[in-house]
């Protein structure tokens, strides 16, 4: 009886373990997250495939995964093993030798695979029963969704004749007379002939890749103003946060942190203006500070400037939502450590200046992450007058802020005679922390530290009244001062000394002119 009770105590006490290793919500059983290896042969550099590569960087992390990107050349033994999607780019248009490694790894590989480009391997090719034509030189049309690019350069590029599986868009060659679909997928396997950064067809890759990537959640469109400094025209900022509000237009303010004197009147009427943009439907996202030189920074000022920055924000009543940054930020052990790492979400921009500190090939996945694209690119592939849709991923549409009132009501009809619909950023759950703020949204609604905030749009008058160089200390105050007062005596007896001199000269001088005058 005493051994009975002793194992159904020891029992009780594993199966408490257990709940306290396994907190609610999680399984005991691990799953293998979600990880993508993506492997290429070339960068295409001066070919029009350069860029293809950060292209489909930035629609991947658009889908919240996380990706390794890497050369064939560094390929080691066992590392596909390591993911469960693998996606192979091939660029270069000589035949390219695979790693032997790669090889015996690739053919008893069970995850996912991409192919893109030419090049396609021979299990990739039977699995879904490819067969096609190429054109060296070609002028094509490409259609997918709602959206449409005619009059396409496209070079080395190949039209599927046969196929097996879902297909994705069209492609039609002028060249060769043919229809083609632009990609196809079949269970684990999937084809894209072609990508090239910059046209139709980096948007047409996030059809089959929300496919791919089993990512069954809706998308939103949003819009986006970047562009905001404290030196902007914030009284031009308030009056678009009005006229928006109005309209029942909701955005995005990507505005430009603040790393220092954040007592400045200036600093404090940059809050101000944040916190009446946000109470007028604006959602703050904090832009990643611009990069001058990796030289020059030091590896501790972001972290600390950024998080006074962000706690000042919460302190003001202010909820950052998210952060937009340059997508090489996410491929950066420095930028991700110490700038992304407070952030749930974040708006992806393209690179524009690269200046890696630390660069490392896997990324920072976020749990939401958009997709951004300027307003007047994506305009290009929609029919004049026709409603866009969301596209698979979180897209945020970006427009420049305006800096004068001529452009900003040109920006305010544009956007008043458009169908868009944007969603609101804030609908959606999205996290900032901080080691002293925990900042939110939940369902509509912002939060600081579990507390709801109250919106308001009544704006403050800031003093503009301010020190701004600091007086020292005063400790020697009292004997500078006697010695200012001694200065200004000698001064005064050396003038009063010089003025007599002056007058005596002037009389002796006068007088021997008179006796002079007198002789002759």
């Amino acid at each position: 009886m005493l051994k009975r009770r002793i194992f159904m105590a020891g029992l009780l006490l594993l199966y408490l373990l257990a709940g306290l290793a396994f907190p609610k919500g999680m399984e005991a059983s691990t799953s293998k997250t979600a990880s993508v290896l993506l492997i290429y042969d070339s960068a295409a550099m001066s070919t029009p495939k350069e860029g293809n590569i950060e292209a489909l960087e930035r629609v991947l992390a658009s889908f919240g995964v996380q990706v390794t990107v890497m050369n064939y050349d560094h390929y080691e033994a066992g590392m596909l093993n390591k993911f469960n999607k693998v996606i192979s780019v091939r660029n270069a248009d000589d035949l390219f030798q695979l790693p032997d490694s790669y090889v015996r790894d690739s053919a008893t590989y069970e995850g996912d695979y991409l192919h893109i480009g030419n090049q396609v391997p021979e299990n990739i090719r039977q699995a879904l029963q490819l067969d096609s034509v190429s054109a060296d030189q070609d002028t094509a049309k490409l259609t997918i969704g709602q959206l449409q690019q005619t009059a396409m350069t496209v070079s080395g590029i190949s039209y599927l004749t046969t196929f097996k599986g879902k297909t994705y868009g069209s492609l039609s060659s002028e060249k060769l007379k043919t229809n083609s679909p632009f990609a196809v997928m079949d269970g684990k396997y999937a084809y894209i002939p072609y990508l090239v950064k910059g046209n139709l067809s980096e948007l047409a890759a996030a059809y089959l890749l929300k496919d791919w990537l089993n990512v069954t959640t809706s998308s939103h469109t949003y819009m986006v103003l970047d562009q905001i400094y404290p030196f902007s025209n914030l009284d031009l900022l308030n009056e678009m946060a009005d006229r928006l509000y109005e309209a029942g237009i909701p955005f995005i303010a990507s505005v430009q942190p603040v790393l220092s004197n954040l007592d400045y009147p200036a600093v404090q009427r940059y809050l101000e203006t944040l916190k009446h943009v946000q109470s007028r439907n604006g959602t703050i996202i904090v832009q990643a500070p611009v990069v001058a030189s990796t030289i020059s920074q030091d590896i501790s000022v972001l972290k600390s400037e950024m998080l006074a920055f962000l706690d000042a924000l919460g302190g003001y009543g202010i909820v950052p939502l998210g952060v937009g940054s340059e997508m090489y930020w996410t491929y950066d052990q420095h930028y991700a450590a110490n700038g992304l790492a407070y952030f749930d979400s974040s708006v992806i921009f393209p690179n524009e200046r690269v200046l890696y500190r630390s660069q490392t090939a896997t990324s920072k996945a976020f749990q939401s992450a958009a997709y951004t694209i300027r307003n007047d690119e994506l305009s290009q592939y929609v029919a004049p007058g026709e409603i866009l849709e969301p596209l698979p991923m979180d897209t945020a549409l970006v427009y420049a802020f305006p800096e004068d009132r001529q452009k900003s009501e040109a920006l305010i009809t544009k956007l008043l005679s458009d169908w868009t619909t944007f969603s609101d950023y804030k609908n959606e759950a999205h996290t900032v922390r901080t080691e002293a703020n925990e900042m939110g949204s939940s369902n509509g609604q912002l939060l600081i530290n579990g507390q709801t905030i109250l919106l308001s749009s009544n704006k403050q008058d800031v003093n503009s009244e301010h020190a701004y160089v600091q007086e020292g200390k005063k400790s020697l105050a009292n004997l500078f001062s006697v010695q200012n007062k001694v200065f200004i005596i000698l001064i005064a007896t050396t003038l009063l000394l010089f003025m007599a001199f002056l007058i005596i000269g002037y009389r002796l001088y006068k007088r021997k002119y008179t006796h002079m005058g007198r002789q002759l």
